[in-house]
């Protein structure tokens, strides 16, 4: 069985299963994202709007693109990360979840402090933690 799920609502689009290992793809694109300037955005967001739910998934299409989505209550943003070139590109942002299709609002990342992406509930202090399973 693979570890990722086919989702109906995005063709070619595959969400990672929890309790599944990464792929290097999408390991290599939380590190790309981590190191440039989208995770500052993020930060500077979430010091503004508080703490945001956040979705890494297999971009449709490519074998070495990755799909990033950060989102709040009032908005969100989409990157796409490539691994085999290093480019980290906002592809979409707006106000309302609903426009993001069901594989973008599969919220299996954590955003740290510092706008840094990790997988689960892992990077996060005791009392975020419970807040973040909470919301699952």
């Amino acid at each position: 069985m693979s570890i990722y799920q086919r989702d109906p609502a995005a063709p070619g689009a595959n969400v990672r299963s929890r309790g599944a290992r990464l792929d290097g793809r999408l390991e290599a694109a939380v590190e790309l994202f981590n190191a440039g300037d989208a995770a500052r955005v993020v930060a500077g967001l979430t010091r503004s709007l508080g703490q945001p739910r956040a979705s890494v998934g297999a971009g449709a299409g490519s074998p070495t693109q990755a799909r990033i989505t950060v989102a709040w209550e009032l908005c969100w943003y989409q990157w796409s990360v490539d691994a085999a070139d290093g480019i980290v590109r906002e592809i979409g942002k707006g106000e309302d979840l609903e426009q993001l299709d069901s594989s973008a609002r599969h919220w299996n990342a954590a955003v740290g402090r510092r706008g840094a992406l990790s997988f689960g509930a892992a990077g996060l202090a005791p009392r975020r933690r419970r807040a973040w399973l909470r919301r699952r």
